[in-house]
């Protein structure tokens, strides 16, 4: 298995999470197959609570739709 940290290099440089936030972003950005969208679950994860998106992904994984518009359209639902 590739290291995540040297796949993340190929997209953002010389990008190290410092925070547990920015590597959970990382791994569900990952995971859904939207890793050139990392900095958007880093916004997320600034503004809404860890818990939230982790039981977000538990269930487009649960759903067996891991994608990044299936997650947002999952927490739209959750939080309007």
């Amino acid at each position: 298995m590739t290291n995540i940290l040297d796949r993340v290099d190929n997209y953002f440089g010389r990008f190290t999470p410092s925070k547990p936030t920015e590597y959970l972003a990382l791994q569900i950005a990952r995971r859904l197959n939207d890793a050139q969208a990392f900095r958007h679950y880093q916004v997320l994860f600034e503004h809404y609570p860890e818990e939230l998106l982790l039981d977000v992904y538990r269930r487009c994984n649960r759903e067996g739709r891991l994608t990044g518009e299936h997650f947002m359209n999952i927490l739209r639902e959750i939080t309007s």
